[in-house]
């Protein structure tokens, strides 16, 4: 006669036979198996020895309507959240690019009238050297 050992919750059962084990897994259909044959513990449910009927589980219920309509409502909502996000994110790039082309114009007109500048002080500084040779020279006559 086999005789077999279960586990259920860590507790560990047996040796029973079969007629036994049967009436055991009646009891706790999700324990485990083992015998001496094994090199571990099984679920009872894969022994073909065992005479045992799984109950299936219920049908899940519908979803109600309401849950599915409340559902579909805050999708509409999150999309329409997403497309003003969009939009906004589009502006915003046309605005960065608007302001980097500014910047860039407002660059080259610095830097144009900083040459200007530059050239407008030299030719100041050209002329009061020469103002003050030519003081110089009416100096000392």
């Amino acid at each position: 006669m086999k005789e077999w050992y279960f586990s259920h919750n860590g507790e560990v059962s047996g040796p029973l036979g079969l007629t036994d084990s049967n009436k055991f897994i009646e009891k706790k259909p999700d324990s485990y198996a083992w015998h001496p044959s094994y090199a571990q513990w099984i679920p009872v449910s894969h022994v073909d020895e065992f005479d045992i009927v799984i109950t299936p589980p219920p049908p899940p219920q519908a979803i109600p309507k309401k849950l599915i309509e409340r559902f579909i409502a805050k999708e509409q909502e999150l999309n329409t959240a997403l497309s003003r996000i969009e939009t906004t994110i589009k502006s915003l790039g046309t605005s960065l690019a608007d302001f980097d082309r500014d910047t860039n114009k407002t660059k080259t007109v610095t830097q144009n009238l900083n040459q200007e500048v530059k050239t407008t002080i030299r030719s100041v500084n050209e002329q009061y050297e020469a103002l003050q040779r030519t003081l110089a020279g009416v100096a000392t006559k």
